[in-house]
């Protein structure tokens, strides 16, 4: 079974969360200069990241907008669902300002965000157990 697009685009966000924190890292021990290749991939791996974080937001509110149905389950009734939405748009938004403001927060977002979306996916029956 291929892997739904919304726990790909998670597991991208992942690894350009821990990329961007490393490179971060790198580009704080060379004195935070405002040029050379540690910077230029900090920058490259921030947009990635934004990007990601742009495309995951558009398919948790196309979920809602053009088939609420399909976020039933058997025990998982549409207010939860919204509600769950709801929490992982929240952790989006945090995850994209962390990529702003405090870089070294990242992994420690974007791991836990992954397997909320591997939760969230199995409860609506989107992702086998």
């Amino acid at each position: 079974m291929p892997v739904p697009k919304l726990l790909q685009l998670a597991q991208d966000l992942e690894w350009l969360g821990c990329e961007l924190e490393h490179y971060g890292q790198l580009h704080a021990h060379e004195g935070f200069p405002q040029s050379g290749p540690n910077w230029d991939a900090f920058l490259e791996k921030q947009r990635g990241l934004l990007i990601t974080a742009e495309k995951i937001e558009r398919e948790l509110r196309t979920a809602i907008s053009f088939n609420p149905t399909a976020l039933m389950g058997v025990d998982f009734p549409l207010d939860a669902a919204l509600e769950a939405i709801g929490v992982l748009l929240n952790a989006v938004e945090e995850i994209r300002q962390a990529a702003v403001l405090s870089v070294h927060e990242l992994p420690g977002k974007v791991r836990p965000f992954t397997r909320m979306v591997e939760t969230y996916l199995h409860a609506v029956g989107g992702m086998p157990r």
